[in-house]
């Protein structure tokens, strides 16, 4: 890659990451087709579990205070085995293909959301356990869980930097088990370790100043901010 390759793709963490400090996820979904353009779908996304290791232990500092731990550890239990699973899969399986029933899946649960037998639906603490397994396993297959997973997230009660801090977490621990399986198999390179490591220092800074702006959100604008963002995630999947 030369200079200019380089360059687009730190701006797109940049753009991405500045994106997932406000809406909690949606980093890895921006940044994903710029590395896979430029790098090959076989070094994206372990360079995105690389870089997300950074973004994500910002977001977990800087709404420390807020984080549900009991959360995080009912939903770890239910992911850990099933992060190795998924990641082995992604290896051999067709990912446009995986994208796109994912897309349709987020647009199923957003309208089931406003469906009268879901309207109400209250996320249980054991549920995370289940949904921590089901995370880690498309986690592992498509790489970017964050719009299907965070809809629990917010169902839980979670508002704001509570969901920022929890999410963040929750997904940052995904990447340690993705990664030893793609370093075993001879994925992690040079171009991996250094692209990864410059996109996870602007990921730092771009973590900060989104946070800064989700403080000013009313949590009503807030979860109405995060259904739009997921529809557009939904449909990118679909389309793309």
């Amino acid at each position: 890659m030369d200079i200019l390759d380089v360059s687009i793709i730190l701006l797109a963490g940049l753009l991405g990451y500045s994106f997932a400090g406000v809406a909690g996820f949606g980093g890895g979904v921006m940044l994903m087709p710029t590395l896979t353009f430029f790098m090959g779908p076989h070094a994206a996304l372990p360079t995105l579990c690389f870089c997300s290791l950074f973004a994500t232990s910002a977001r977990v500092w800087l709404n420390r205070q807020h984080i549900d731990w009991k959360v995080n550890l009912y939903f770890l239990i239910g992911a850990i085995p099933l992060t190795v699973l998924g990641t082995t899969i992604f290896i051999a399986l067709d990912q446009s293909t995986i994208e796109r029933v994912l897309g349709v899946f987020i647009l199923v649960i957003l309208v089931s959301k406003y469906l009268p037998i879901t309207r109400n639906f209250k996320m249980k603490l054991w549920g995370f356990i289940p949904l921590g397994g089901i995370t880690a396993f498309i986690a592992g297959v498509v790489g970017v869980p964050g719009p299907f997973t965070s809809v629990f997230f917010l169902n839980y009660g979670l508002q704001r930097m509570a969901f920022i801090g929890t999410f963040a977490f929750a997904m940052g621990a995904l990447n340690i088990p993705k990664l030893a399986v793609f370093s075993l198999n001879g994925f992690i390179t040079k171009d991996v370790i250094f692209i990864g490591t410059a996109i996870g220092f602007i990921g730092i800074a771009a973590s900060y100043f989104g946070t800064k702006v989700v403080q000013k959100l009313p949590d009503r604008l807030f979860t109405i901010f995060i259904n739009v963002v997921l529809l557009a995630f939904a449909l990118f999947f679909i389309i793309k």
